[in-house]
């Protein structure tokens, strides 16, 4: 009797312990969440949902949960990823991109195609050649560190001779209060300004940056390599299948080409120069 008893609590362990095994095996793989940042190019609320497709694509290729994370404004989002970056995914300007690539181990590796520069702008009622004659004049622009925020800063470097700059939410926004006359000039994406001009609006260009290579998807170090390889591959040949071509479109990109980071080297520079960023 003793033995069937003892029979039973070895037959019963084995059970048990099978059973935990199988658990451990069969288990479950929970999807991990991916923290997506977008500069705040277009406002909060519109840069979560033009960018609500790409988020879509990226959870589609690596299984993982997706969350778009923005801010009001540009000092708004510099404060959310000064200390501790929080996020896995970022999609910045060139001046971040390298940032991160050079001091936080970041890997770019994606960009909307080609290069961008930012001009400043007037209209034609108040047309002005010389940046000397906007000072004390109203210019609207994104606040920096938004590369026009930036750029309008080196064209004013007298601290005692500036413009009043009134903040916009976005380059679209800066625009169209140069066509309603609530300011005098704008800083904006120079292809902005030829797509204006070809529409037959009256603009005067007064001075336009230099080029810098367009916003790039960057992925953190803390991203197992397997995914970032699988986000790399996926939205450089995205222009090369029907799910990709429709995120494409929805975005109003034709595609991604590599973001070769010794293309952003440098860049960092003007952060530095405007106490955004630290040399250390």
């Amino acid at each position: 009797m003793s033995q069937l008893i003892h029979g039973k609590k070895v037959l019963y362990t084995g059970i048990c312990g099978l059973g935990l095994v199988l658990s451990t095996v069969f288990q479950p793989v929970m999807a991990a969440t991916l923290d997506f940042a977008i500069q705040p190019i277009l406002g909060e609320e519109e840069t979560r949902k033009a960018f609500a497709p790409l988020a879509k694509f990226i959870a589609s290729v690596t299984g993982d949960e997706v969350v778009i994370h923005t801010a009001r404004d540009f000092p708004e989002y510099l404060v959310n990823q000064k200390k501790n970056n929080p996020y896995e995914i970022m999609m910045d300007n060139a001046f971040f991109t390298d940032y991160r690539n050079e001091k936080q181990n970041w890997t770019s590796i994606a960009k909307i195609p080609g290069l961008v520069s930012y001009t400043l702008i007037v209209s034609s009622d108040n047309a002005v050649f010389d940046t000397d004659e906007l000072v004390g004049k109203t210019i609207a622009s994104l606040m920096p560190p938004a590369p026009s925020g930036i750029f309008l800063g080196q064209m004013f470097r007298n601290p005692l001779r500036q413009p009043s700059i009134v903040a916009t939410n976005s380059s679209e926004e800066s625009l169209q209060k140069v066509l309603d006359g609530q300011v005098v000039g704008a800083i904006i994406p120079t292809p902005l300004v030829n797509n204006a001009l070809q529409d037959g609006k009256d603009l005067v260009v007064v001075k336009t940056s230099v080029q810098i290579p367009h916003v790039a998807i960057s992925v953190s170090p803390n991203v197992p390599e397997e995914t970032r390889e699988k986000i790399r591959k996926a939205l450089l040949e995205a222009d090369k299948n029907k799910e990709g071509q429709a995120m494409l479109k929805k975005l109003g990109f034709s595609n991604f080409e590599p973001a070769d980071p010794s293309g952003y080297a440098g860049l960092m520079q003007y952060l530095i120069e405007f106490s955004f960023a630290d040399e250390e």
